[in-house]
């Protein structure tokens, strides 16, 4: 799914201190204002797309899916109530993407009623402006290998228009992070030979300061990026993949694609639990145009 981020941005002044979330009219004599002038919306808050990514975990988490936000322009319709619908969407997982399943989550402290094919029913009372859909993940229950997502659609809003800004569909994902993943200090060498002799410019020691990202694609594997030593991305080598074995802390370098990448022969690839560091030696290419990775990933902290 194309990761597009669309900030949703309301407007929450206050005509009167009463009406919190109600948006600014005019100035002017109050006296003369149309009670019910303007257009009222209702939307998602946030961007259309919420990604959460769990440190691993066996007990309940309660995580907020979305929020529902009423944007009033008027105090009359600040003070209506409405009835609002978001339809679940499961036949809307994009490639790449697992539906979260019913057995894996349970309805939190919700200010929404559900229907059995998983649609939701908010009852905004006459005042209210804001309302939260969350939900308890049993992380017990999840695959390490898998990204989850729960989509969702606004269908009915009685009467208020679809802030314009939050469009109407939201897709939440879900992912539990695997016991590697994070952001890396880098160093070592990387070498990028031609014809003419190795590149000084892309190739050499990797300066201080450069960092990598490895980020969960199995509960083993880990998806990252090589580097040039001016902290460019290395082409051709797209879907470059760690994996770890979990008894030995053997790891092997590949490709998704390029399938001439992998481990350089006699050399080590290996992962240290206890310093949380990685050892890779890899390389690609055919004479004399090789590619030559020396490299050494320090933890640093959460990506």
């Amino acid at each position: 799914m194309k990761k597009n981020i669309y900030k949703h941005i309301l407007l929450a002044c206050s005509v009167l201190v009463l009406f919190s979330a109600c948006r600014k009219v005019p100035d002017g004599d109050m006296s003369n204002e149309d009670p019910n002038a303007g257009t009222s919306y209702i939307g998602f808050t946030g961007s259309m797309e919420s990604s959460t990514f769990f440190d691993p975990f066996t007990d309940e988490k309660t995580v907020t899916v979305f929020s529902l936000k009423k944007d009033a322009a008027n105090p009359t319709d600040l003070k209506t109530a409405q009835t609002i619908t978001v339809k679940a969407l499961p036949g809307a997982v994009p490639d790449g993407y697992t539906l979260l399943p019913k057995e894996v989550y349970s309805l939190a402290d919700n200010t929404a009623s559900q229907a059995q094919d998983g649609s939701l029913t908010f009852n905004f009372a006459p005042g209210d402006f804001q309302k939260s859909f969350r939900i308890k993940i049993n992380g017990s229950k999840l695959d390490l290998s898998e990204t989850y997502i729960l989509p969702y659609q606004i269908t009915s809003t009685d009467g208020l228009a679809v802030h314009a800004a939050s469009k109407d569909t939201l897709y939440a994902i879900y992912a539990v992070k695997n016991a590697y993943d994070g952001k890396y200090t880098l160093s070592g060498s990387i070498t990028r030979n031609s014809a003419t002799g190795p590149d000084t410019k892309l190739g050499g020691t990797y300066p201080d300061g450069l960092t990598i990202d490895l980020s969960t694609s199995g509960p083993n594997t880990n998806e990252f990026y090589a580097l040039w030593i001016d902290g460019s991305g290395v082409g051709g080598i797209g879907g470059l993949h760690l994996d770890v074995d979990p008894v030995t802390h053997k790891v092997t370098v590949s490709s998704r694609d390029n399938p001439a990448v992998k481990n350089t022969p006699g050399e080590e690839n290996s992962y240290d639990p206890a310093t949380k560091t990685f050892i890779l030696n890899f390389d690609w290419g055919t004479d004399p145009s090789t590619r030559i990775v020396k490299e050494k990933l320090v933890y640093k902290g959460s990506r």
